[in-house]
């Protein structure tokens, strides 16, 4: 179901930050957010997202990791 919703201004950055941190969408987030707070069980949607965004991050973090290791040592 889509629903258009407006958020304030100074509470829309915040949110926008917090969906960010995560590596999902805006409207996931709100979704996640709702849900938690009625005691709701996060959707599955949201669960991939969250559980792909986190596997990319792991994924960069172990290539910066092997790029650090191959990197020439200057005397």
């Amino acid at each position: 179901m889509g629903i258009t919703m407006r958020l304030p201004d100074n509470h829309a950055g915040t949110y926008r930050q917090r969906a960010d941190q995560l590596g999902i969408s805006l409207s996931s987030w709100i979704a996640m957010a709702l849900a938690e707070h009625e005691g709701l069980q996060v959707p599955d949607y949201v669960q991939k997202e969250i559980r792909k965004a986190a596997d990319e991050r792991a994924a960069r973090e172990r290539e910066q990791e092997i790029d650090m290791l191959d990197m020439p040592k200057t005397a």
